[in-house]
């Protein structure tokens, strides 16, 4: 039995810890900078620069909270806490699309325009690895036969290709280009695509909603295949269309903000430890919380240290730590 006034006071935490991790960002990022360089701030450069800050929150809030509810619902389907939609190839299949757009830049005036504006950059870039999903998904799964085991190691090999092939287009770049590419594709919420939050924004309501909407049927999935369709759930087809909209979120969440492979894992699964339930209804947003929290205050942290370090390797680092500590426990168990 869920206690609801813990639950509550665990949101609420969670809450408070991001408002101050917000505070943190903000502060790191305007004022903190500010007075090291010996700068008096404005009253009109603070508010412009207050402005780009809460762009910038507002699309690691999106970002993260996508991330959260594809990763579990990914789990949920694989039946498996050390996995994430990113082993599917998402990553592998975004920095390919980004290095031929600036690869055929130079030669090509639309392939140039394409990749400068952020609306057709972002379409592109999620059409892209929406139908690679789907061929996948086409390919490898089969009626009432849902081969995951399959399709993770076809994602897996995909993404190895895909990474040599992006390999090789990068040593055909020249220099400037090069550093074209890594601008976009080093997830950095400086860079950050925040012309496209406003079509973010919606997506991620949407596909929250859908998911918490099937979070009774999440709890069901978790007995297992045959326990789910013997109480009634469509097994089969509530694995299919969770894929679709699990490859929708990631196609979204990478084009906007870029490649974060462990923030899913490690906000999931210690949003499982918090709450110690199985009913999605309350894990979707718990890990929503998480997530936001980690990414934040990675990034507050990193405003902190001048960019000593980009925020994947501090969310690498824990992420990395986390995921070994469970591969050590689902051993000993």
């Amino acid at each position: 039995m869920v206690n609801k006034k813990q639950v509550t006071k665990k949101f609420v935490f969670l809450a408070v810890l991001i408002l101050l991790s917000a505070g943190l960002y903000i502060y790191a990022r305007v004022f903190a900078k500010a007075f090291d360089a010996g700068i008096a701030l404005t009253y009109p450069v603070a508010v412009r620069i207050l402005g780009r800050s809460a762009s910038s929150l507002l699309g690691m809030a999106v970002s993260a909270a996508l991330i959260a509810v594809v990763s579990l619902a990914f789990q949920t389907i694989t039946e498996n806490r050390v996995l994430t939609p990113s082993m599917l190839g998402f990553d592998s299949v975004f920095l390919a699309t980004q290095s031929l757009l600036v690869y055929f830049a130079a030669n090509i005036g639309f392939m140039a325009r394409l990749f400068a504006n952020p609306y057709c950059n972002f379409f592109v870039t999620t059409g892209i690895m929406l139908a690679i999903s789907m061929l996948m998904y086409g390919l490898m799964l089969r009626k009432d036969k849902n081969h995951i085991v399959f399709l993770l190691l076809f994602g897996l090999i995909l993404s190895s290709i895909v990474q040599s092939f992006t390999n090789y287009i990068e040593v055909l770049l020249d220099p400037q280009q090069f550093q074209q590419l890594k601008a976009v594709t080093t997830v950095s919420v400086t860079n950050m695509n925040e012309r496209v939050i406003v079509l973010a924004a919606p997506s991620m309501v949407l596909l929250t909603f859908l998911f918490v909407r099937q979070s009774r049927e999440f709890d069901v999935m978790l007995l297992g295949e045959n326990h789910a369709k013997s109480l009634g759930v469509p097994y089969s087809r509530r694995v299919n269309s969770t894929l679709l909209l699990i490859a929708f979120g990631m196609a979204v969440t990478t084009a906007l903000i870029g490649p974060l492979t462990f923030l899913g894992l490690l906000a999931v699964n210690i949003a499982r430890e918090l709450f110690k339930t199985y009913r999605h209804s309350i894990l979707f947003f718990g890990s929503i919380l998480m997530s936001v929290l980690f990414l934040v205050l990675g990034q507050g942290i990193v405003e902190l240290l001048r960019y000593a370090a980009p925020v994947t390797v501090l969310i690498d680092l824990a992420g990395g730590a986390y995921m070994i500590i469970l591969i050590m426990k689902e051993h000993r168990l």
